[in-house]
């Protein structure tokens, strides 16, 4: 081959040669990002670069969404992420609690497992990497709600006790569950609507509002003996109105035992005893004596035993009882009486009616009311009625001018179906 045949291919090598050398040093310049197919993700030959860090912000969502305020603590932390990039942690700072969750096995959803606290900032920082790329971070900052009230649901069987988890109660105990405020009426469905109680066997009940400051529970009829009830007060963080925000969750599952139900008849002095609808006996009584009077304080006092269906409270082996009691403090009163224990006490009311033992005037049971609102029994059937009657039994009272109400008592049963 000639000179003149040789020269282009030089030229033209040479050129290559050259053209290698820019490449290489285009190839090594520390200021670019890496571009490559799909099919080159992650494949780095000798001397090859790393993939450059690709922001994932664009492609992440977190809610509460950044900078929201006044966020509800029982609103959920959630990441979502898209566009082919996945989450490999979630770390959340604020508050004393550390924030826990469950990241999805595909990586692209996290979603938060414990309550959040009111009136904290809070910060979420998610790490990941889209494909191809090499992890990067992202933060979002939001805050809770600074409430000015925090109220609690409690769950209480009466005004003198909770309703506890585990225990067993009579046929006749409401779902009660009470607050230290007043619940705006704008707000009492939605307090409804985080309320849940399911029963086994199945029945079918309603909430009813007796006050401002407490919603009851219950069915047409008393609950099925052996039943097992459930309730769940889901009230963290929900709006109550006013300012004031829910501050916990209730729960409580509870037991039915035998149907107890005691019918006390003002005009014959006897009352008749049921257990699961079944007569087993009947007791002598005396009830109250009726009539009224005023109190040291001009409150009306009546002697008579309530007419209706009273549920039991508590009992107790002794009781002390006394006029002062419900506000007769002048020594001269005919009313007046001074402090003496009682024995085998079942209190069916807050304002004084008792079913328990009289040793005193014993002739006076079965035969005429005498007492100042309780039902007396005798010494032969006290012990008997202390032991069979339990909180939330039944003693149902017929006869009398005054009816039970929810001034003094749990007088949820007096209410018809219709109405409750």
């Amino acid at each position: 081959m000639n000179n003149r045949a040789r020269t282009p291919l030089l030229r033209i090598a040479a050129a290559l040669a050259g053209g290698a050398l820019f490449l290489s040093a285009c190839t090594a310049s520390g200021g670019s990002h890496w571009q490559g197919t799909a099919g080159d993700a992650g494949v780095a030959g000798p001397g090859s670069p790393s993939p450059s860090p690709v922001s994932i912000a664009d492609h992440v969502t977190v809610t509460p969404a950044a900078n929201t305020k006044n966020v509800t603590p029982n609103t959920p932390i959630t990441v979502a992420a898209t566009a082919g990039v996945t989450v490999s942690s979630v770390a959340v700072t604020g508050g004393s609690t550390k924030i826990k969750g469950k990241l999805s096995s595909d990586g692209t959803t996290w979603t938060s497992s414990t309550p959040l606290k009111f009136g904290t900032s809070y910060k979420v920082k998610v790490t990941g990497a889209s494909s191809g790329s090499a992890p990067t971070s992202m933060t979002s900052t939001f805050s809770t709600v600074d409430p000015d009230t925090v109220l609690n649901p409690h769950l209480i069987a009466n005004a003198l006790s909770a309703l506890n988890d585990g225990a067993t109660y009579g046929v006749g105990e409401p779902i009660m569950i009470h607050f230290a405020k007043p619940i705006p009426t704008s707000a009492r469905d939605t307090v409804v609507q985080a309320l849940s109680v399911r029963t086994t066997p199945s029945v079918d009940g309603r909430w009813h509002w007796v006050n401002s400051q407490q919603v009851d529970y219950r069915g047409e009829n008393y609950w099925p003996a052996g039943a097992t009830i459930t309730i769940d007060a889901n009230l963290f963080g929900v709006k109550l109105g006013n300012g004031m925000y829910g501050g916990a969750n209730a729960h409580a599952t509870i037991r039915i035992g035998d149907k107890h139900v005691a019918i006390a008849d003002n005009r014959t002095h006897q009352m008749k005893v049921y257990v699961n609808n079944k007569l087993v006996k009947t007791v002598p009584v005396s009830m109250g004596m009726g009539g009224s009077t005023r109190g040291a304080q001009g409150q009306l006092v009546n002697y008579w035993t309530r007419s209706g269906p009273h549920v039991v409270i508590v009992k107790s082996p002794t009781v002390t009882m006394s006029s002062a009691s419900y506000g007769i403090t002048d020594p001269k009163s005919p009313f007046f009486y001074a402090p003496e224990t009682v024995h085998d006490a079942v209190r069916i009311s807050c304002s004084g009616e008792f079913v328990h033992l009289r040793t005193w005037t014993v002739g006076d049971i079965g035969v005429r009311n005498t007492s100042h609102g309780c039902i007396n029994v005798g010494a032969a059937y006290a012990t008997y009625m202390y032991n069979l009657l339990r909180t939330g039994d039944i003693v149902d009272v017929t006869g009398t001018p005054v009816k039970v109400s929810f001034d003094n008592t749990v007088a949820d049963w007096a209410i018809p179906w219709s109405q409750w």
